[in-house]
């Protein structure tokens, strides 16, 4: 019998078609919704917890360089050792399109106690 190691609550508060409850996020797409919650986060975004977060907006309104993409892999490496434990990174990459004056960041990294790797694709820009 399988049972769920990771449960979460699926934020966009969807109700259960049957249980008329709120959907549950399970295992892999738990932790993968909960490091893109890291990613998204700014500080003082989580009450009594303002370390928790990137503070990636405040680069988002700066020109789109390689040499931000640097800056912002470096912050979302950290966020993600420091803030989501049954997440081991395993490859993180930020790519600046400056044509589309965004950044793409795609994470590559596994949940504790399994071997398969989870890709998670991200488009940051600044919004208007």
């Amino acid at each position: 019998m399988a049972t769920n190691r990771y449960i979460d609550l699926d934020l966009d508060f969807k109700k259960h078609p049957v249980t008329k409850d709120i959907v549950v996020l399970k295992d892999e797409n738990a932790v993968k919704r909960a490091v893109r919650n890291i990613v998204l986060l700014n500080h003082y975004d989580v009450r009594f917890h303002p370390e928790i977060g990137t503070g990636i907006r405040s680069l988002l309104f700066s020109p789109v360089s390689p040499i931000h993409a640097l800056n912002l892999q470096k912050l979302i490496s950290d966020a993600i050792k420091n803030f989501e434990p049954r997440a081991e990174l395993s490859y993180i990459e930020v790519v600046a399109r400056l044509t589309h004056n965004e950044y793409t960041v795609n994470i590559e990294f596994r949940v504790i106690n399994t071997t398969e790797p989870i890709a998670l694709t991200l488009a940051l820009q600044r919004i208007r």
